[in-house]
């Protein structure tokens, strides 16, 4: 892949191969490392979605990190598919709050008090998760800490479904600390997943250097072309700062201003609806993201309801101009 589609840490390359239909590995070369958090999600627009199988250093002590990707179509049968996946462990911040965990059981018999090699929480403290019910999970960390401000920041989340199976796991609304998970027909599965928290940083972890920004879509009550929303962005420093467009049922347009690059990366997974007891209703997708105008960044959601249908639904939506400044 050309350096236009990759950013690596390490100044290695990025190498994706084809290993099946729907099934690719990402090479990080050079990145070997123990713990750390990968991402992904599918990306091109279609109802096509992606899980994390697993990921890991090249064997016999090689320099390199594998990071395993499977994607499937609305029917739950794997299908090739565009994606962008992520992956960070990065155990510093400079503001705000960081956490990241990966859950190493889908059925945990009550509170599961992850180990250190799968969790990091920059305000120090364990991150435990419990199974309430099939495909419904609960995680408990430290309080975000007290805004300088005086108000609270809109947070990122994001969440991944880990495994070769056809699963969608997403956070519940808007900031309840709960994930769902559902195999392709909307049916509640028990599921690993992982998670990226944070207040006042981006996907990847950075807090100072990229322009970055966050927030969630309520879809669930767009209508007459208004959709509304909540956000954070770094180059504003407080809430807010977000244009958001309704496109059509399910098509969604975020502009986040001060953000515009020629590099870059975009985020997106659905979120639960307002009412807690109800299950997760389907799956976005990037649809695609750019420059808009000379200052700002456009992002492009689809989201779509189980077995396909375009769908109205919430979403959490991210970006970062890293490797840019």
């Amino acid at each position: 892949m050309t350096n236009s589609y990759t950013a690596n840490s390490t100044e290695g390359d990025v190498v994706v191969r084809r290993t099946g239909t729907g099934a690719y590995t990402v090479v990080l070369e050079g990145a070997a490392t123990s713990g750390g958090v990968a991402h992904v999600v599918a990306y091109g627009g279609g109802p096509a979605h992606c899980t994390v199988a697993g990921w890991y250093r090249t064997l016999l002590g090689g320099d390199d990190l594998l990071i395993q990707v499977r994607c499937f179509a609305a029917t739950g049968a794997a299908v090739d598919s565009r994606f962008v996946a992520t992956f960070t462990n990065r155990r510093q911040i400079h503001q705000g709050r960081l956490a990241w965990f990966v859950t190493d059981q889908a059925a945990p018999s009550g509170l599961r008090t992850l180990a250190s090699t799968y969790r990091y929480d920059s305000t120090g403290g364990t991150i435990a998760y419990e199974r309430l019910a099939t495909g419904h999970y609960r995680f408990r960390m430290n309080p975000n800490p007290a805004s300088e401000h005086g108000h609270p920041y809109f947070p990122m989340a994001h969440v991944t479904a880990l495994g070769t199976a056809a699963v969608n796991c997403q956070i519940a609304w808007p900031d309840s600390w709960e994930v769902r998970c559902a195999n392709a027909v909307g049916t509640p599965v028990d599921a690993r997943f992982a998670v990226t928290y944070g207040v006042r940083v981006d996907l990847l972890g950075h807090s100072a250097g990229p322009r970055f920004a966050s927030g969630t879509l309520y879809g669930e009550y767009a209508g007459d072309g208004v959709l509304g929303g909540d956000s954070y962005n770094s180059t504003l420093g407080t809430y807010g700062g977000a244009v958001k467009t309704l496109l059509g049922t399910g098509r969604y347009q975020v502009t986040f201003r001060g953000t515009g690059t020629a590099f870059g990366t975009a985020f997106v997974n659905a979120h639960g609806p307002s009412s807690p007891s109800q299950p997760s209703r389907g799956h976005c997708v990037l649809a695609g993201w750019g420059r808009s105008g000379t200052t700002d960044t456009s992002v492009r959601v689809n989201c779509y309801a189980w077995r396909g249908v375009p769908a109205n639904l919430n979403a959490r939506v991210s970006y970062t101009t890293w490797p840019a400044v």
